[in-house]
């Protein structure tokens, strides 16, 4: 399996775990959707909206586990823009507080493991 194929599971199965956490959010319905349809077509764009849209403004805030950072960075995008990406960095903004300690490892985990293998990923 490429990196890029590792990447775009992952980043499925992150959306997926979201989207049944949170089933009230349609914005990560309709984002799924698009991420899956993009994964047959061209799972390249996936991984340019990521390095984008999460991985060059916060791979630091996520190796940190900086909470603060990334809601900065999310409120700031979220008011400017939209894309499938920024779905995901709506549950910083909207939940983090009343997710459990569980819960929230393992959005960590998700998004340290999407942060490495993205750089694998551009570098294969």
């Amino acid at each position: 399996m490429s990196f890029l194929s590792a990447f775009t599971t992952q980043i499925v199965n992150f959306f997926e775990e979201l989207c049944n956490t949170f089933p009230e959010e349609k914005d990560i319905k309709m984002a799924i959707e698009a991420i899956k349809g993009a994964k047959k077509i061209n799972p390249r764009l996936i991984l340019d909206l990521f390095t984008e849209h999460i991985y060059n403004d916060l791979a630091p805030a996520v190796a940190k586990r900086d909470i603060i950072r990334i809601r900065e960075v999310a409120q700031q995008k979220i008011s400017t823009q939209f894309n499938e990406m920024l779905s995901a960095l709506a549950i910083f903004d909207k939940h983090w507080d009343s997710m459990g300690p569980n819960n929230q490892e393992i959005i960590w985990q998700y998004l340290k493991v999407l942060c490495v293998l993205s750089e694998k990923a551009r570098t294969a």
